[in-house]
């Protein structure tokens, strides 16, 4: 079995360019996790993790913390997701098998101004 853990992100602001206009928004650092921030759209911003091989040890706590504490900074709504997908054989209706997503955990927080809105996890 194979394991793959992701981690990523969105804010939503006024106008992307201006927040990002400043070098010290292009990043946020919780402890030892570092995020980069990177414009989409003109309201859009993409949060994503700088080490991806860090996200199969950072806590469900800490995302969290990181979205409010971004929603507080930038005075918006921020959603993040955490993704950990469990890859394995599974049967198809032929009678071979096939190696795919055979288990999925999600969590999703979003803050909005720092006050949480959701904070959900899930198994498919």
């Amino acid at each position: 079995m194979d394991h793959e853990y992701s981690i990523s992100g969105r804010l939503w602001v006024d106008n992307a360019n201006s927040v990002l206009l400043n070098q010290d928004c292009r990043e946020y650092t919780l402890g030892d996790i570092v995020f980069l921030l990177s414009t989409t759209t003109a309201k859009e911003i993409q949060i994503i993790l700088k080490d991806k091989s860090k996200a199969v040890s950072i806590s469900d706590d800490k995302i969290s913390t990181c979205c409010a504490e971004l929603s507080r900074r930038f005075a918006c709504r921020v959603r993040m997701e955490k993704l950990h997908e469990e890859y394995g054989n599974a049967n198809v209706f032929n009678g071979g098998s096939d190696y795919e997503v055979v288990c999925a955990d999600s969590l999703v927080c979003e803050y909005d101004n720092g006050r949480e809105i959701v904070f959900r996890k899930q198994s498919v």
